[in-house]
């Protein structure tokens, strides 16, 4: 399991086309944009998610959570976890969420910065994630 704290407007990259971005916190829940390919399904709970088509052809997925809450993308389990705004002390850490990631070995999981420098090194393009 890896664990990663992100920012709003920070993003993670699962494998070479998926990538999850923190949109928003607010005091008991925090919205996530998933971006995936049309063969990959998210799930909340036992529950399909229905996405919105982008332009590329790739699915656009607006989840909000509350504390300690997971969703599924493929065989990647993602879940949540923050202290609600009211009650944290530090200005820098009002804004964080962490993100607990449970992925097979074989899935790639980066922070975005990393995985552009990664690209950068290998004289490879950014994807159009």
């Amino acid at each position: 399991m890896l664990v990663l704290n992100r920012r709003i407007g920070e993003t993670i990259c699962i494998g070479n086309d998926t990538s999850v971005t923190v949109y928003d916190k607010l005091r008991y829940h925090v919205t996530m944009g998933v971006i995936a390919p049309p063969a990959m399904a998210v799930l909340y709970g036992e529950m399909r998610l229905r996405p919105a088509i982008l332009p590329d052809g790739e699915r656009f997925y607006m989840i909000s959570l509350l504390n300690s809450e997971a969703f599924r993308i493929g065989d990647v389990e993602l879940q949540v976890g923050f202290t609600p705004s009211y009650l944290s002390s530090g200005n820098a850490r009002k804004r964080q969420v962490r993100i607990s990631i449970d992925a097979p070995q074989s899935v790639t999981v980066h922070r975005e910065e990393i995985y552009l420098q990664q690209l950068e090194r290998a004289g490879k393009q950014r994807p159009s994630i």
